[in-house]
């Protein structure tokens, strides 16, 4: 398949970065995540980095092509989730980190998205806005429900408030899922609420419009960080311009893959120390028992 990426990962008007990006390739496939660590509990940027770490490492393991992508959503999710408790519970002293994510995966000609928390998915076609995500907020709902506009959500006082994130509980997070199939010149844009909240959607539409995606990713972030001066939030993006389909070939091997550049390669298929799986393996059944009971 034939396709452009890019993305940009700001720190803004804060002392420390706790967004996170990825663009994972296989073979006729791409995992695109932002995640944003919830900066009002402790080491968000541990939540973020665990989470695209984890779903990296998820990804390269996968049989292509991948026979249920929201399931694989839903599982990859899952185990970020508990690999996120896992990391709090092992930090010393003990911590409860969260992070909201919003994960893509495209296999052939469709995208499949899932997300959690507040970070957007926006998919963009021939100047126009045809889907985007919708956040597991409060004043979401109260945007759904026709008691709030766009423009009076942007300045709501419980805008950064999220009903649902990956860590903190045990127990599983709801996290919602979509699909659409691609047509030639879509573009796909991740990105954490530093970015949309501090833009239009004209703004973001336009993107389609600036020419080469890297330059459009770019200036959008310009705008959003120059809009929200000088109380930026961090502000990171994933974007890809879907350009041609080609039949992904049938039961191929994992293969090694390029991660961005904020995420460290992760282990090979049968690297790990086999003392070290069954740790894990002991570790999430533990963790995954705890949830089922707080169901």
């Amino acid at each position: 398949m034939k396709m452009l990426t890019s993305f940009t990962n700001r720190l803004g008007n804060r002392s420390s970065n706790q967004d996170r990006c990825l663009i994972e390739t296989m073979p006729d496939h791409v995992l695109l995540v932002v995640a944003d660590g919830m900066g009002g509990h402790d080491r968000g940027d541990l939540a973020a980095q665990t989470t695209i770490d984890s779903l990296a490492r998820n990804f390269r393991r996968q049989r292509l092509p991948i026979d249920d992508p929201p399931e694989f959503l839903r599982q990859a999710l899952q185990t970020a989730h508990l690999d996120v408790v896992d990391a709090g519970r092992s930090h010393n002293p003990p911590i409860t980190p969260r992070t909201t994510c919003v994960a893509c995966l495209v296999q052939n000609d469709t995208a499949y998205w899932a997300h959690v928390g507040d970070s957007r998915f926006y998919l963009l076609r021939d100047g126009a806005l045809r889907r985007r995500t919708r956040d597991h907020t409060p004043v979401e709902e109260l945007l759904q429900s026709g008691l709030l506009s766009e423009e009076e959500l942007r300045n709501h006082p419980l805008r950064n408030s999220v009903s649902r994130c990956l860590g903190g509980s045990p127990r599983f997070p709801d996290i919602s899922f979509d699909q659409a199939t691609l047509c030639p010149g879509d573009t796909l844009l991740l990105c954490s609420d530093g970015l949309w909240s501090a833009v239009s959607e004209t703004q973001l539409v336009g993107m389609t419009g600036y020419g080469d995606l890297e330059q459009s990713l770019t200036r959008l972030a310009d705008e959003a960080e120059t809009a929200s001066y000088p109380n930026s939030d961090n502000i990171s993006g994933v974007a890809m311009r879907w350009l041609e389909a080609r039949t992904a070939q049938p039961t191929a091997e994992p293969t090694d893959s390029k991660a961005d550049r904020n995420t460290p390669k992760a282990e090979k298929p049968g690297e790990k120390d086999q003392l070290e799986e069954a740790i894990e393996n002991i570790h999430r059944a533990m963790l995954e028992y705890a949830s089922e009971m707080k169901k």
